[in-house]
């Protein structure tokens, strides 16, 4: 993704707000604009907030911070 425009940035901060205060109320539908969008699950609705989180890193041109956990055992 290309960096974007502080209007579109705007917009996706914008419905992350939304989608933030609705998982905070329990409640499964956003609207934002003309649009409304009914989601299945808690579960459903991170995985959209972390795809906007991914979205604005990448519009902003910084990488977003990823975390990985080594375990290794002796093999015994």
């Amino acid at each position: 993704m290309a960096v974007l425009s502080e209007e579109e940035l705007d917009a996706l901060r914008a419905q992350r707000v939304k989608l933030v205060k609705a998982m905070r109320s329990g409640a499964l539908s956003v609207q934002h604009g003309d649009k409304r969008v009914q989601y299945r699950s808690l579960a459903e609705m991170q995985a959209a907030l972390d795809g906007i989180d991914e979205d604005i890193a990448e519009g902003t041109g910084k990488k977003r911070k990823r975390v990985f956990y080594i375990d290794s055992s002796r093999g015994f």
